[in-house]
């Protein structure tokens, strides 16, 4: 019999026994014997004669049906450490039924190492008690567990009111008695789920929140000292002997029990690849000679020694080698990857592939006979920016290339840091790389990171708000500020890092590191993520980051329509510079567009705050742009800094802090030992600032005062290989902007056109600027209309270039593309509004196959409704086409 629930009303009524009257004994009684009957019948009919028989039933139960009884579990060594992780497991993955649960079977299939007690009132011994059960059968019950737990009364009496205060005394003591006789220690234990009898009020307001009845009843779940555990204890039993047997006595004996357990070692477990070592070295240096030539330069050499060294010595290769397979695929297939944090601060990744950024000093290298040359005066900062040049060899042009990032930045001075590889895959490869990688390693050693999200400041105020207004309470302000400060940053639900995988050894199992759920504990989910948030256990198990992003997309898009490989786009290019200070490369008057720079839709520069430093710095150069970028995206570190020091010309942009490296590398320039200067740029990226000694040794060096304000004001700062691989993709994007402009408006109107509007788009420039004026005047535009904007003002640009929309059309439009027909793009079907994707690409599907023969014939063919047709009609895609079917009588 499957119920939610099986009181004798829910059973008779799952049976259609008819009515009854409840609670009136005979009627109980003789309905209570129907029921029996029925029940015989039904084992009658499933072949069952004999009592132990019943017993084969058990596996078709379903626990979910049940209802869960409490327990207390706790791991006294690693190995019930391992069997508590692997129950949380199925607690949360194969049993879960709206919360965690196990079968009792399978918590006893997995004691080993553990110590499980009886719990609170919901635990199965009280609710035998409670419900009837005699001495024989509680004591049955009693067997299973290691210790049996008596609670306070007040943890109970508000929560429970059906439960009377004697009541509870008697069955403690009946447990009391239970304990002795069965040597089983009887321990007191106060259910705690808060740490202050004052804070009750927070449980409340959250409780509130969520609708919960007797919110406003809250029993007392605090956790207490060993005197008021001894006076609870007093108030079941009036016996001080008894009181401190089961406060202090054996709760030491069951303390004593549990080993020291570290559950989190702290100490990397690395996967497993044979021969990863010697794989990275050889990849590395062989790229490295095809580049360089051989011998190598010394500059090189040393610094791949020294970078080959720290990997190997510390156990990275294989996560060097894992990056390296998984970029390797991607470009493989057609997607490039762009790098993240400041694995570009590495030159062993930039050989292995698994980054473009290349940290060496900038310098020349000929790509015929591999002559270089360094350029170590500090006088450029990107090699990309150095004059072009011809090789004194050989005559051939010479690449230029090198962006100065010290190695330190990466894996930390002595190189013994975890390093963090994180990649930017391409939005619609995502899924493949992390298939991949299951597929490298096998599905029981990937797991996606597990996140754990609380209640934001903003969410707890809505929480107090509602509980006032439940209780009727008026309270003052700096109360509400208490309740939310109280309930702000408690657990709300799970999640999963938007790309982090945490990657398990092959000799080892999950379970002795963590265990496994859904996300938000959503069971039809295939993903399965660590119970864990990730970023506690990142020191034990690898994590590697293979993010979404929208760049590695962009260019894919524009490498298939132009036919341009994007590592070919020349870095220097002069017209494609020129746009991140000026609109004349575009062809427009700063005065039409709105703004005196031309990079709306390029990446990172494309927002109102980025530009408007590009139009106060005017950048001419490769790693003026760098700069930008890593002002842009640190923390104190534009806006009442380098701001400050440029408009009063007391440094320029290439003299300010933009990055962290910028730190350290001026630091050594100056004299400072590199350890000290290293140490300094650690403590002011993460917004220590500097101390007195620090300031001191800076001063004696000849720092500017500017230079040691600034670091005092800095609360964070962006890696500098990061902001290269950003600029790198930002540059080739608008190399594209300016020499291939409709592959660019075709791109970026398919990768980032969500809110395209469709009769805008079709519309004059007049009434393009006027819905721009009028969402820029609008003081509260949501997140929607801010996207609007953007977009309609990246379709002005495209108009005023003299390139235009044409309308959506049955037989020429693509589902999803912007499709590029000789000066203008034809609109596809899915920017249609309330025309989604999978009936855009129905069309597409249904008109490779023959031609439609009219409006009936479209509708029954694709995913399109009466709705969408009309809307269809409307912009005349359906000139032309019949109503209904043409039949001709001969």
């Amino acid at each position: 019999l499957k119920s939610r629930s099986y009181s004798l009303d829910n059973v008779v009524k799952h049976l259609k026994l008819g009515n009854f009257n409840h609670h009136r004994a005979a009627e109980d009684a003789r309905v209570t014997a129907e029921v029996f009957r029925k029940f015989m019948s039904m084992v009658d009919k499933r072949g069952i004669k004999k009592i132990s028989e019943l017993e084969t039933l058990r596996k078709n139960i379903n626990i979910s049906s049940l209802r869960p009884q409490h327990v207390s579990i706790l791991a006294k060594n690693k190995t019930g450490l391992r069997n508590l992780y692997i129950l949380v497991t199925e607690s949360h993955t194969h049993y879960f039924h709206g919360k965690p649960r196990i079968p009792k079977s399978l918590l006893n299939e997995h004691r080993d190492g553990l110590l499980i007690g009886s719990a609170c009132v919901s635990g199965e011994l009280s609710r035998a008690y409670l419900n009837g059960a005699n001495t024989q059968e509680l004591e049955e019950i009693a067997k299973f567990f290691d210790y049996i737990e008596i609670m306070p009364l007040d943890v109970v009496e508000e929560n429970d009111r059906q439960i009377s205060r004697d009541t509870l005394k008697t069955m403690y003591r009946e447990f009391y008695k239970i304990g002795r006789r069965l040597n089983i220690p009887v321990v007191m234990t106060g259910d705690v789920h808060f740490l202050e009898p004052h804070h009750n009020i927070f449980r409340a307001a959250i409780q509130a929140a969520q609708d919960q009845e007797n919110f406003d009843k809250q029993p007392a779940l605090h956790l207490r000292t060993t005197e008021e555990m001894l006076k609870a204890a007093m108030e079941i039993f009036d016996n001080e002997k008894i009181a401190q047997e089961i406060v202090v006595v054996n709760t030491n004996r069951i303390a004593n029990e549990i080993e020291e357990i570290v559950p989190v070692e702290g100490k990397l477990h690395p996967p497993i690849i044979e021969g990863a070592d010697e794989q990275v070295r050889e990849i590395t240096m062989k790229r490295a000679k095809e580049i360089y030539g051989e011998p190598l330069p010394k500059i090189v050499k040393a610094r791949l020694e020294k970078e080959l060294h720290a990997i190997i010595d510390h156990g990275y290769a294989v996560l060097y080698l894992i990056a390296q397979r998984m970029v390797k695929k991607s470009n493989d297939d057609g997607y490039v990857v762009g790098s993240r944090g400041s694995v570009g601060s590495s030159l062993v990744a930039t050989m292995m592939g698994i980054t473009e950024v290349n940290p060496l000093p900038p310098h020349y290298v000929c790509p015929s006979c591999n002559h270089s040359e360094f350029v170590l005066d500090g006088s450029v900062e990107s090699g990309y920016d150095l004059k072009d040049k011809v090789c004194p060899n050989c005559g051939t042009k010479m690449a230029k290339n090198g962006q100065n990032i010290p190695f330190e930045t990466f894996l930390g001075f002595k190189g013994d840091k975890v390093p963090d590889i994180d990649l930017n895959f391409s939005g619609e490869y995502q899924e493949r790389a992390h298939a991949y990688l299951e597929k490298l390693f096998g599905r029981e050693h990937v797991y996606r990171a597990g996140t754990i999200s609380t209640i934001a400041e903003r969410t707890a105020y809505g929480f107090v708000r509602a509980y006032i207004e439940k209780t009727g309470k008026r309270l003052r302000n700096a109360e509400i500020d208490r309740l939310v400060a109280g309930i702000t940053g408690v657990k709300r639900t799970t999640g999963q890092h938007p790309g982090g995988l945490m990657i398990v050894p092959k000799d080892r199992d999950v379970h002795e590191f963590t265990p496994v759920q859904y996300p938000a504990n959503d069971t039809k989910s295939r993903t399965r993520t660590t119970h864990f948030a990730y970023e506690v256990i990142h020191d034990d198990l690898v994590k590697i980051d293979a993010l979404g992003h929208d760049d590695p997309t962009f260019i894919k898009y524009l490498k298939d329509i132009t036919g341009m490989d994007p590592t070919t786009v020349p870095m220097g290019d002069k017209s494609t510079i020129s746009i991140f200070s000026s609109t004349k490369a575009l062809g427009i008057r700063p005065e039409d567009l709105g703004t005196n720079v031309g990079t709306l839709g390029i990446p990172e520069f494309g927002t109102q705050f980025v530009r408007g430093m590009l139009q106060e710095t005017h950048p001419k150069s490769f790693g003026e742009l760098v700069r930008i970028s890593g002002l842009s995206h640190g923390t104190d570190v534009w806006l009442n800094n380098a701001r400050n020091w440029i408009a009063s010309r007391k440094a320029t942009l290439g003299e300010v802090i933009a990055c962290r490296d910028d730190i350290m590398n001026y630091l050594i320039q100056k004299g400072i030992e590199p350890l000290k200067a290293f140490k300094i740029m650690e403590k002011v990226r993460k917004g220590k600032g500097i101390d007195a000694e620090e300031e001191q040794l800076m001063r004696e060096k000849a720092v500017p005062n500017w230079f040691v304000e600034s670091c005092k004001r800095i609360k964070y700062l962006f890696p500098k290989a990061h902001a290269v691989a950003y600029v790198s993709m930002a540059f080739r994007v608008a190399y594209y902007k300016v020499h291939h402009p409709l592959a660019f408006y075709s791109t970026y109107f398919t990768v980032k056109g969500g809110e395209f509007d469709v009769e805008l788009a079709l519309s004059d420039i007049h009434s393009i600027k006027k819905e721009i004026a009028s969402l820029k005047g609008n003081p509260d535009k949501n997140v929607k209309d801010r996207s609007k904007e953007t977009l309609l003002e990246v379709i002005l640009e495209m108009k005023l270039r003299g390139y235009n929309f044409l309308p959506v059309d049955l037989e020429k439009s693509d589902a999803t593309k912007f499709i590029i027909e000789e000066k203008a793009l034809r609109i596809p079907f899915n920017r249609i509004k309330n025309l989604g994707t999978k009936a855009a690409i129905s069309i597409i599907k249904e008109r490779k196959k023959k031609p439609f023969s009219s409006i009936e014939d479209l509708i029954r063919r694709t995913a399109l409704n009466k709705t969408t047709v009309e809307v269809l009609r409307k912009y005349g895609a359906l000139k032309g086409l019949p109503e209904k079917e043409q039949i001709t009588l001969f």
